[in-house]
């Protein structure tokens, strides 16, 4: 018990103590909590306002060692060519594609040839065995007998007829006879030619009286095997699509575009253009305008042109995405500016920096807006808005417009 009264009556004298402890730390924190807010703020008092940025309206200032990476100077003259860009397709030329149907009903025996392979005019590409040929070569066969039996006959019957052996009468029957079989005979073989046989053919079906003959489909023309569909067995009919085969003409093509109206007035037939495509890049293929279209989209505001491109080595393929451009009138020499002199603001203008004057502080620029025209080897063209002896920020111009959204400081004025 006398342990714990001493312990009870030692605790006043520390609890003082512990308070007299927290009491000089709280005055030290204080303490340098002032003295180290006085420095900050003394600090930022000391800093100097910065002279860079919006002075007035169209008008910022940069600090004057911030000049040389403006590139300050005057545009330069260069000439701009008065060309025209459109985007198109490249396409077969329709004019020499020629999709090859069997002329009758029936069905395919042979396919003599495959997609890709180059064909001449006249090559056989399929045969089909027709019901309608097998009954015509049977009835050349039927009429080739008959007519040379009239023929037998008449010449017996005008032999028989010098010699007075037999009536008028029956010499004239052999005759009618003979002409009828004559008359049935060129029939048959007017017949045969509507199965694009020629007179070798049809002499050999008369010699041999084969009538199981297959019609040959040839092409009409030179060039390529672009499509086929023609597999053996398969029926065919005259003008039913998928075609059998299709050959086309890859010697020259067609390059289509749809183009605004407002530019109708600057094409005509036969105007030269100069044709890109991604797959070569850096290659133009030579062409001229062949058709321009005879109206207006009423949706799109658009017409059609077309124009025939020469491509000797065959490197253009159908559906390639192409550029072609032409020349509507001689190059024009105009004021030149670099691509970063340029800025393009977000209500779609375009501006450029014009060095005015320096004050106290460094250089000032004005905003200036400017009618862009076209872009060659990095140069823009400047249409209105800048003469060629002012001066302007030929390189980060984009910097004094982020600069001009920051006032400079009022006192920098």
């Amino acid at each position: 018990m006398a342990a714990n009264q001493k312990t009870s009556s030692a605790s006043p004298r520390q609890r003082a103590l512990l308070w007299v402890a927290l009491a000089a730390i709280i005055v030290v924190a204080g303490g340098v909590w002032a003295v180290s807010s006085h420095n900050a703020k003394a600090s930022v008092e000391a800093q100097p306002a910065s002279v860079a940025g919006k002075v007035q309206a169209d008008v910022v200032r940069i600090a004057p060692d911030q000049a040389a990476a403006l590139d300050v100077g005057a545009p330069q003259e260069q000439a701009f060519q008065n060309l025209r860009h459109t985007i198109g397709i490249i396409d077969f030329n329709q004019d020499r594609s020629t999709r090859v149907y069997a002329s009758h009903q029936g069905r395919i025996a042979q396919v003599l040839v495959k997609a890709g392979d180059d064909v001449k005019a006249g090559q056989t590409l399929y045969t089909v065995d027709v019901p309608d040929m097998t009954q015509a070569a049977s009835t050349l066969i039927s009429a080739a007998g008959a007519l040379r039996a009239s023929n037998e006959t008449l010449r017996r019957a005008e032999a028989l007829a010098r010699e007075e052996s037999i009536p008028q009468k029956e010499l004239q029957q052999a005759q009618a006879d003979q002409q009828s079989a004559q008359a049935a005979y060129d029939a048959a073989r007017q017949g045969l030619r509507l199965f694009e046989l020629g007179d070798a053919d049809i002499a050999r079906i008369e010699r041999e009286r084969r009538v199981g003959r297959e019609m040959a489909v040839k092409s009409p023309m030179a060039g390529r095997i672009t499509a086929r569909a023609a597999q053996p067995g398969l029926l065919v009919q005259p003008g039913t699509d998928p075609a059998p085969v299709t050959v086309s003409d890859l010697r020259t093509l067609w390059m289509v575009a749809s183009v605004p109206e407002s530019d109708f007035s600057y094409y005509r037939i036969g105007q030269p253009v100069q044709v890109r495509v991604q797959a070569w890049p850096g290659k133009l293929f030579s062409g001229k305008i062949s058709y321009l279209g005879d109206s207006i989209d009423p949706d799109t505001r658009r017409f059609a042109v077309r124009a025939e491109v020469a491509d000797p080595k065959r490197e253009l393929r159908p559906q390639m995405t192409a550029d072609f451009q032409f020349t509507i009138a001689a190059p024009q020499t105009s004021v030149a500016v670099p691509a970063e002199a340029v800025v393009r603001e977000g209500n779609g203008d375009d501006v450029v920096w014009v060095a005015s004057d320096s004050d106290a502080h460094g250089p000032r620029f004005t905003r200036r807006k400017v009618t862009r025209g076209q872009t060659s080897d990095g140069l823009v063209q400047i249409t209105a808005g800048l003469a060629a002896g002012e001066r302007i920020a030929r390189h980060n111009a984009l910097f004094l417009s982020s600069l001009y959204e920051t006032d400079a400081a009022a006192d920098a004025n």
